[in-house]
């Protein structure tokens, strides 16, 4: 009976014994040298070589005057119609409720403060009401962190940073 030893000698002994055939069949066919023809006449190459001179062109400073510019007949606006007082919230996903606050029956609300940059994300959190379960309150911050996406806060036109608040109950 053969066991797997046996099995991969003999593969390994069949292998080397089909790659020396193949090496040999390939130094066999192609022992015959290739005759290359010498009867071939080279082709003459004409070149010349002229020299070519860029002259580097001089730069002379230009002295730029001011101009005086217009006075606006109407004033500027103090508000662009894009500014957003407070960040606005784009996306999220409720949070999820703990398996083991459910086994537990823990019910509560979560108060925080969110932090929110000027590209729209959470850059810190901070609690102002706990639920009383500590629980809770962390999958209530875990969801802010990984699905809060915010439109910032926008003055003239640029996003700034701010502060919302946050709020999420949770009950069975």
């Amino acid at each position: 009976m053969l066991n797997d030893n046996k099995i991969n000698r003999i593969s390994l002994f069949a292998s080397i014994i089909i790659h020396v055939a193949i090496i040999i069949f390939s130094l066999a066919t192609f022992s015959t040298p290739i005759k290359i023809a010498n009867n071939s006449v080279p082709v003459p190459i004409k070149f010349s070589v002229q020299e070519i001179i860029i002259e580097k062109p001089i730069l002379t400073p230009k002295i730029n005057h001011p101009t005086p510019s217009p006075k606006p007949s109407q004033s500027l606006p103090t508000k662009l119609k894009d500014d957003r007082q407070k960040p606005l919230l784009d996306t999220h996903k409720d949070p999820y409720y703990p398996k083991e606050a459910i086994n537990f029956s823990f019910e509560g609300t979560v108060i925080v403060n969110v932090l929110v940059n000027t590209q729209g994300r959470v850059s810190d959190i901070k609690i102002v009401s706990s639920s009383g379960h500590t629980i809770l309150d962390d999958a209530f911050i875990a969801a802010i962190k990984s699905t809060y996406i915010f439109k910032p806060k926008r003055i003239d036109g640029v996003n700034v940073t701010d502060t919302v608040t946050l709020s999420h109950t949770f009950h069975l």
